[in-house]
């Protein structure tokens, strides 16, 4: 099978890395990337001629826009693998004045491509009752982990026997970064407990000033780093935190830090929600809670209180992510989701 990524970007994005780290482990499965210059008479050409080359044209992640331009110029079904609702992501930032249009920039490309993915079932039922779609056309492929990037490696313990509770993430609203510096403000008083927080993006500012004018010095703040430094800095923490928001958006997604984490084999505790029960199972391979800081943050000195089952959290985890949900058995599901299309059309 011959698959095009074709996009004007996000052709890089971890969704994507996963497939493709996936689909290169697989026997008779070629990958051709291509990145869509709109309004270049030559690059159109250069993707209509690849374009017959193909069974099936892939693409990536928030590209909305590309599936009409190339619907437009092709015959070959496509797969748009969207992750977001852009009409669900402004009601999250509470920008309800724009939701009438962003509804339209999901149901027409939603429409308009031959598959449709979600990362959860819970999503997948958004989608299809939210924009009225043909559900025979949505599937389900859960996000996963390239193992070969997000792996266990033996870290120096800390020698103050500090318990480290890590984040990382883009400041969006659904993770909840607020609360998880209100935890820190409930543990203030706990030397042996420090927060570690990767990241920057829209709550950024608003999540140092929090942290500042309670003069915190149980937290420190990285900023952005590369994808390459996440595995290795994701190993030095003891505890690590998925997401806390107040939104719908929140209760449907398992975001790609809850992945990374089980993939290196970390206790994971993050909000109760639908979606993350979807895959993970309270107290067997993650920790749930509440989005309140003074439930989370009791959950954390409970915790400290047991290493062992810090322990046994992170090693079943782990297992389920390298059993069900590598790249390669993600690549897998990809695959069996594209040739029942052609099976049946």
């Amino acid at each position: 099978m011959k698959i095009l990524f074709a996009g004007k970007s996000k052709l890089d994005y971890n969704r994507v890395k996963v497939i493709k780290a996936g689909l290169a482990q697989l026997k008779d499965v070629q990958i051709i990337e291509f990145k869509i210059v709109k309004g270049n008479a030559e690059n159109l050409n250069k993707l209509k001629q690849l374009s017959n080359e193909v069974d099936f044209i892939y693409i990536p992640p928030m590209r909305h826009s590309d599936v009409s331009y190339v619907k437009k110029h092709t015959s070959k079904p496509i797969v748009f693998d969207p992750l977001i609702s852009k009409y669900l992501t402004k009601a999250d930032y509470g920008q309800f004045w724009k939701l009438p249009v962003k509804y339209y920039l999901d149901k027409i490309p939603f429409t308009k491509a031959d598959i449709l993915l979600s990362d959860t079932n819970a999503h997948r039922s958004y989608f299809i009752e939210k924009f009225k779609l043909n559900a025979q056309k949505v599937h389900t492929l859960y996000i996963g982990a390239d193992t070969q990037t997000f792996y266990k490696q033996e870290k120096e313990t800390h020698k103050d026997k500090k318990l480290v509770v890590g984040f990382y993430g883009s400041f969006i609203p659904l993770q909840g970064t607020d609360k998880i510096v209100e935890t820190a403000y409930e543990l203030r008083d706990r030397k042996d407990i420090f927060f570690e927080i990767i990241g920057n993006g829209y709550t950024f500012k608003k999540a140092k000033a929090l942290a500042k004018k309670w003069k915190l010095t149980n937290i420190h703040f990285h900023g952005k780093v590369s994808y390459e430094e996440l595995s290795p800095l994701i190993n030095t923490f003891n505890i690590c935190l998925g997401i806390f928001g107040d939104s719908k958006k929140s209760d449907m997604v398992i975001p790609n830090k809850v992945y990374h984490y089980a993939s290196i084999g970390k206790c994971i505790l993050s909000k109760d929600t639908h979606g993350i029960k979807e895959l993970f199972t309270e107290n067997e391979n993650i920790v749930l809670c509440e989005n309140s800081p003074k439930v989370m943050a009791k959950k954390i000195t409970d915790l400290k209180e047991n290493p062992e089952q810090i322990k046994k959290i992170g090693v079943a985890a782990e297992k389920l992510l390298r059993t069900e949900y590598n790249e390669v058995e993600v690549a897998k599901r990809f695959l069996s989701i594209l040739k029942k299309y052609r099976n049946t059309h």
